[in-house]
């Protein structure tokens, strides 16, 4: 209806402008939402950014770390400069741990990854006592250089005989001489150690040495290998005197695994897995005569050994009554998991480690010391044992291996 042709206007024609504000309203709150959305979105993914790089930075110092231990694991003069590694002062080259461009020469102690990333070695703190140890501290950066992490750790090298032999033969069963046998320690006043019976049989040359005090230079002639003590008999068939320790049973009593690690602080598989550097199956068909002329080597055997005529831990080979020239001696360590049957006059210069019995037919000479976890037995021919403190020491390094230090380990 029409009054003074004016229009009334209801409130229906007026719902447009609530629509317009309420789309406005949630245009706008879409458009925060979306603006905060890219925020956390972008911050996501600069976390995540930086969590990448830091783990590049990680795994570069990790790497690095790594082949630091694996450089000091591959023994103690590694550049054979006669020198040990040392701490890094620019001054040794044992100090370059990489061959950082490539010519075949440790030259740097910084290491260039292929991914870009990039690794610092320094070992400080070095001892250079009897068991290497060092403090390695590695530093990585990421790609770009914008994330560093480092990683410091206590590495010790472990010897491959942590516990040597005190004693020139050493048997947790018997030892039965049905030929001849000379067995010398020249550094003291022990030779035969024994779980079982010791029976020097009837020769008339069977005996044993043991130091001299009455020698001039003792007790500093103790073990010196180049000038050693002076020696005098201490029992032979007649008289088993006190250097005879037989009936043992803190050596008979050992399982056969406690009498191994007694001396090679860890139990065979363990052992065979981490320090053995020539490992021979004769099950399998490994040739034996690798151990001729064997040297800086720790030997794994499986299998009944029969030996004649070989030479282990000298760089030559030695026959009849001659001996190794000083110069020569490279003392490596034989362990026989089976019996060791002897022949023909073989030499050895280190440690022989016997798991069954050793059983000799002829000639055997032995420098350093032999240990069996069965019986020793001299058939016919003529066994020498000399006991030699220095070669023991020296086989420490054959095989060693660095392992970390427990609560030494740090990433920051």
């Amino acid at each position: 209806m029409k009054r003074n042709d004016q229009t009334v206007v209801t409130g229906k024609y007026q719902r447009g402008a609530a629509t317009l504000l309420i789309s406005i309203v949630v245009l706008t709150t879409i458009t925060f939402i979306t603006l905060y959305t890219s925020r956390a979105v972008m911050t996501e993914q600069k976390i995540s950014g930086n969590e990448l790089r830091s783990r590049i930075a990680f795994e570069a110092a990790e790497a690095a770390a790594e082949m630091a231990i694996a450089y000091i694991s591959d023994g103690r003069d590694r550049d054979e400069d006669g020198l040990l590694p040392g701490v890094i002062a620019g001054s040794d080259d044992d100090e370059f741990l990489f061959d950082s461009n490539g010519d075949g020469t440790r030259d740097s102690n910084t290491l260039e990854l292929s991914n870009g990333s990039r690794a610092t070695v320094s070992l400080l703190n070095a001892d250079f006592g009897d068991i290497f140890a060092t403090d390695i501290i590695s530093q990585g950066w990421s790609d770009d250089r914008t994330a560093t992490r480092t990683i410091t750790q206590r590495v010790a090298l472990v010897p491959a005989l942590p516990n040597a032999p005190d004693n020139p033969l050493i048997t947790r069963g018997t030892v039965v001489v049905n030929g001849s046998a000379e067995v010398v320690n020249p550094e003291g006043n022990s030779t035969i150690w024994s779980g079982g019976d010791v029976d020097l049989g009837s020769n008339n040359a069977t005996h044993t040495e043991v130091v001299n005090p009455a020698d001039v230079n003792y007790p500093d002639c103790l073990g010196d290998s180049a000038n050693p003590c002076d020696t005098v008999q201490a029992s032979d068939r007649y008289v088993a005197g006190l250097d005879i320790i037989e009936y043992d049973s803190s050596l008979n009593n050992l399982s056969d695994d406690d009498f191994f690690s007694n001396f090679f602080g860890l139990p065979p598989t363990r052992y065979r897995e981490t320090r053995v550097t020539m490992d021979i199956d004769l099950a399998a068909g490994d040739n034996p005569d690798q151990i001729h002329l064997a040297t800086d080597e720790v030997i794994w055997v499986d299998g009944n050994l029969s030996l004649n005529g070989s030479t282990m831990g000298c760089e030559v080979a030695v026959t009849g009554s001659n001996v190794c020239p000083s110069g020569n001696q490279d003392p490596s360590i034989l362990i026989v998991n089976g019996d060791l049957n002897l022949a023909g006059g073989p030499q050895f210069y280190g440690m022989v480690y016997v798991m069954g019995d050793v059983n000799i037919n002829g000639n055997a000479n032995v420098v350093g010391s032999m240990v069996t976890q069965g019986n020793a037995t001299n058939t016919t021919g003529n066994l020498t044992v000399i006991y030699n403190s220095a070669l023991l020491r020296e086989l420490g390094e054959n095989g060693e291996q660095a392992g970390g230090g427990g609560g030494s380990w740090r990433d920051f």
